[in-house]
């Protein structure tokens, strides 16, 4: 049988706004019957049209973060791997991230792809959207993220292996490929939104628990709440500048060796969160 070129794969929990997203997203470049999900758990359903989509639900995942992101990476990987034996590439990410192709490159998704190279997956250049003070307007969810929210830190923990077409199991939620090397293609971008719209992270956090949550949670998402206070002031390096960076830094460990997770930026402007930028308009109508 031949093999369909693309679909992609996430999994959810307690969650609508971002599973609609990432369905109408992806479903626009794979198509609905190439989108597979994952519900976590038989407790919640979503407000979302799952029509048209393949859907499962699993059962046992566990409510400790570390042990809930073994879990997942897993869980999907097996997931993905299976599916490659119907699809050429298969694209796994969170719900919460969509990779896009730069437009600057002037390649369709299937060009992109084939032009990565032979290693069996490829890692995106991560962008951890966050909604700066100054952006009051509440988000139109009819409208793209990218044309209402602006900011961003191009990110090392969110620059993540997104596409295999080999073999290989992803692993420390997702974030990194077991036994690979980090290999970065300029082709693509995932843009991270969980903190785009301070009151979309919010009912986030309450719908799954809220302070309810096992505490390993709730530090997480404190911290990333915290986000939201942290870059009212902060210096914000030019787009080009920051990937130039990323490229340099991300994949290497500081005695130069070749990583195997993306490794945080030494560059003076740097925030722990990574390097804050400006999103180029080329990207607005997007995502």
């Amino acid at each position: 049988m031949e093999k369909k070129l693309l679909c992609a794969l996430t999994h959810a929990r307690q969650e609508s706004f971002f599973l609609a997203k990432w369905i109408n997203y992806y479903g626009a470049i794979v198509g609905r019957e190439n989108l597979y999900v994952v519900l976590d758990g038989d407790d919640w359903e979503p407000e979302v049209d799952l029509t048209g989509i393949n859907v499962e639900v699993v059962l046992d995942g566990p409510r400790k973060r570390r042990r809930n992101d073994q879990w997942a990476a897993s869980t999907m990987s097996k997931k993905a791997n299976f599916l490659r034996k119907s699809h050429e590439f298969v694209i796994r990410g969170d719900v919460d991230e969509y990779v896009v192709v730069d437009p600057a490159c002037g390649l369709g998704w299937e060009e992109a792809l084939r032009a990565v190279g032979d290693q069996g997956y490829t890692f995106a250049l991560g962008i951890d959207m966050v909604q700066r003070p100054a952006e009051t307007t509440p988000l139109d969810a009819s409208k793209p993220i990218l044309s209402q929210r602006r900011f961003g830190f191009v990110a090392d923990r969110y620059t993540k292996p997104f596409v295999i077409w080999r073999w290989n199991n992803w692993s420390g939620g997702a974030h990194r490929l077991l036994n690979r090397p980090v290999i970065m293609n300029p082709h693509f971008v995932l843009f991270h939104m969980a903190l785009c719209d301070v009151q979309i992270a919010q009912e986030r956090m309450d719908a799954r628990g809220g302070q309810g949550q096992h505490a390993s949670f709730v530090g997480h998402q404190n911290d990333r709440l915290n986000t939201f206070n942290e870059v009212t002031d902060l210096q914000l390096l030019p787009y080009e500048d920051a990937v130039t960076a990323a490229f340099k830094e991300f994949p290497v460990e500081s005695d130069g060796s070749v990583a195997k997770r993306p490794r945080a930026s030494a560059h003076p402007l740097a925030h722990e969160k990574g390097l804050f930028t400006t999103v180029p308009e080329r990207f607005s109508s997007l995502v």
